[in-house]
């Protein structure tokens, strides 16, 4: 099985996202009061492709790979979310990072820049227990890094997992590592997040390249990011 037979087919959302860079007294506005958003995830996982999507709405062409060596930092941009552009998500900055520094720097730079949200991105064509391996260590680390920081805390409003390059895999493979993913959340979140918001952590499935299969995966991912931020 190719892995293309369950989600990649999916029909394109009703919703259309919406981006703008503001100018002037608005991009003031937006960097004053908008989010920021934490993209993070080992080396290869797609963090860039998906940074520039998040922002631009632009796809790389598969094959295409551009290594982060250190952090970047969007500037201020805004995504509009509906037919209308009802719901409105104000970024300050999207935080690229590089994953060669693994999951125990990760999770203390979540303590470092305080983010409103943070991604967290799999390849899927990883081995499974690779995956949790490097889930579990950023969990375990991101459990003190909350237990300590109680502002740090207090301000994360949404955390998401997405497993990338769906396309690439099987169903039965998306359904273990998303089971598998569901488990290191419970076991490492539950106490300093909660139970119920460690189990109701948003695990996406994801494909961050332009492909046959179109933009619907990607797309969900924005959506629902924009609805737990956005007002």
């Amino acid at each position: 099985m190719d892995g293309k037979t369950r989600t990649t087919d999916a029909k394109p959302q009703a919703k259309t996202a919406r981006r703008a860079a503001p100018k002037g007294v608005s991009r003031l506005t937006t960097y004053a009061t908008g989010k920021e958003i934490l993209i993070l995830g080992p080396s290869s996982a797609g963090k860039t492709k998906f940074a520039q999507y998040l922002r631009l709405g632009m796809l790389d062409q598969e094959g295409s790979r551009e290594m982060t060596y250190q952090i970047k930092k969007s500037p201020s941009f805004v995504i509009r979310l509906g037919q209308d552009g009802g719901l409105r998500l104000k970024v300050r900055r999207a935080v690229d990072t590089p994953g060669q520094v693994g999951p125990v720097q990760h999770a203390t730079l979540v303590g470092r820049r305080r983010p409103h949200a943070v991604i967290v991105m799999l390849d899927s064509t990883r081995a499974v227990s690779a995956s949790v391996r490097w889930l579990r260590l950023f969990c375990d680390r991101l459990d003190t890094v909350l237990r300590k920081g109680s502002y740090v805390h207090r301000k994360l409003s949404g955390v998401l997992v997405l497993l990338n390059k769906r396309d690439k895999i099987s169903d039965d493979k998306s359904d273990e590592l998303r089971v598998s993913t569901q488990g290191v959340l419970n076991r490492y979140l539950s106490v300093v997040l909660g139970a119920d918001r460690a189990s109701s952590v948003p695990i996406l499935e994801c494909i961050s390249v332009r492909t046959p299969q179109g933009t619907a995966l990607i797309d969900e991912v924005i959506g629902q990011l924009t609805e737990r931020l956005g007002r």
